[in-house]
């Protein structure tokens, strides 16, 4: 018996190659998004201050000493300015490659290239480093990033004045950030994050545990800019051949691009169909699951809102940008070390990107929260190394794992996960541990509301340290890897022009 042919379709595609691959990466993400921008707890390391320094091979030291670079290059709130720092060795020197979320790095490139000069300094030193020596970077970086802690300041006096009516006196920026540091291990702070524990019973965001948990975080914020020029003032001596002879360039920015326009086919009924094998079993269960969601959540609704935000302006994040500039060129980490420091954790697609991409770079650390304002870069198609299909496969893997998200949250019907800042606190082991050995003597201590008031210096520094300014919208190898990336890319690529609800998980 003769098999039917399914009829060739006359419809025009939806989209050409490069929109339809981005629109079957964007769909299932801002699904994703809407059941929960969070997506788990930071997977994040807190290296000590300078106690701690001696304790660390010259490869963690130099990877510790780069991403506190990248930290004080990020000068402002909000996510345009985040940095990101790749450090490559030539013969001749190292080279210090910065990019960042935003088009000009210009005033970053200047300022990297001052504090570089000064921590060369001090590593021709034969003496010893100095407090006072700490003491002058951390006041340069503060000169450098007073828009950050403005907007720190801005975002502390709301939730301090939910958890005590005090606010008073007046102190500089520099004063501000030391006294936050210098009150890490202090009762208030061990108070703090004995009231910002979670209750057994459910709360939200509003609840007053939370304020007290953004209190302590904002502090430990603050308290890091002088922790961070700690780490370079004393890591700067042990990096002598790094600094000696050292260039600072930028990566070129990159082209601005849109997310796809939705379209009738861009509704949760029809996702959910691309999302799962063709003809799946499955297919009825989850429908009914999201259709119980939906009513329970209006995800319908949300979804939309999300997909055509207009606030939406996708842009390539500053780590990736360092990634595909050493891919694409080829370029010599230092020490055979392909690590890619920031200046906060990287987002969730970040992170996939990282993970799914041929050169298997280390895997930088992250907040485990979505943006929607992230896209891939755009690939080189004129670069020899660049294969045809590179963003493709690359994509492919990561849509994979996001539709895997998606669906085990919609089988489970769970609720989001909790929200959290996108950086940590920044109070370090050294700090938790010494609060948990004094945690003993919590039941002969001061009940919490004297604490407050004995350490009314912190509040005292916050009132009038800095005026306050608006917000801006926020938003952190060897050629055997390829082929082990190869070996884990196995999927079935075929050639769609249209979407229809026939297409079970289809790739891009």
């Amino acid at each position: 018996m003769a098999k039917h042919k399914k009829p060739i379709s006359t419809k025009p595609p939806r989209f050409g190659q490069q929109e339809r691959q981005l629109s079957r990466f964007f769909e299932p993400l801002v699904l994703l998004y809407t059941l929960g921008s969070t997506r788990g707890e930071h997977s994040c390391d807190i290296t000590s201050a300078k106690e701690n320094l001696s304790h660390l091979s010259f490869r963690e030291l130099r990877r510790t000493f780069l991403r506190e670079l990248a930290y004080m290059c990020d000068y402002d709130k909000g996510g345009d300015t985040v940095a990101a720092i790749g450090l490559e060795f030539t013969p001749q020197k190292h080279i210090f490659w910065i990019a960042s979320n935003m088009e000009s790095n210009t005033k970053v490139v200047q300022f990297l290239n001052s504090l570089l000069a000064k921590l060369s300094w001090t590593a021709s030193q034969q003496s010893l480093p100095t407090s006072e020596g700490a003491n002058g970077i951390a006041e340069q970086y503060i000169n450098f990033a007073i828009p950050r802690i403005k907007k720190y300041r801005s975002h502390l006096k709301p939730v301090l004045r939910r958890c005590l009516e005090y606010l008073n006196g007046a102190r500089q920026e520099d004063d501000l950030c030391r006294l936050a540091y210098q009150e890490r291990n202090s009762d208030f702070m061990r108070t703090l994050g004995r009231l910002s524990k979670e209750p057994s019973y459910k709360t939200n965001r509003d609840a007053i545990h939370q304020a007290f948990r953004l209190v302590r975080h904002y502090i430990g914020r603050l308290g890091h800019h002088f922790r961070a020029a700690e780490v370079l003032h004393h890591g700067a001596s042990s990096l002598h051949d790094v600094l000696h002879d050292f260039e600072v360039r930028s990566v070129p920015t990159t082209l601005k691009s849109a997310i796809p326009p939705a379209d009738g086919m861009t509704t949760l009924e029809n996702m959910i169909v691309r999302m799962l094998p063709a003809k799946s079993i499955e297919l009825h269960k989850y429908q009914r699951a999201l259709t119980e969601m939906d009513f329970k959540y209006q995800l319908s609704r949300r979804f939309k809102e999300n997909y055509e935000s207009p606030n939406l302006k996708p842009r390539v994040h500053a780590e990736i940008k360092i990634l595909e500039h050493f891919y694409a060129r080829n370029l010599l980490f230092a020490d055979n070390d392909p690590f890619v420091a920031c200046s906060k954790p990287a987002c969730y697609c970040c992170q996939l990107y990282f993970r799914h991409h041929p050169a298997q770079y280390v895997e930088p650390n992250s907040h485990q929260k979505i943006y929607l304002n992230w896209r891939p870069p755009t690939p080189d198609t004129k670069n020899d190394r660049i294969d045809e299909n590179h963003q493709r496969d690359i994509l492919n893997l990561m849509v994979r794992d996001i539709r895997k998200e998606a669906l085990r949250q919609i089988h489970e019907k769970a609720a989001p996960t909790a929200w959290h800042p996108d950086s940590l606190t920044g109070i370090t082991e050294s700090a938790v541990l010494e609060q948990k050995l004094r945690a003993s003597e919590e039941a002969k201590s001061l009940f919490p509301s004297e604490l407050l008031v004995r350490h009314t210096e912190i509040l005292e520094a916050i009132d009038h340290s800095v005026p306050i300014t608006s917000s801006s919208s926020g938003e952190e190898m060897s050629s055997g890897s390829e082929a082990v990336h190869s070996e884990r890319s196995e999927v079935v690529f075929e050639s769609f022009l249209e979407d229809s609800d026939e297409e079970g998980g289809i790739p891009l």
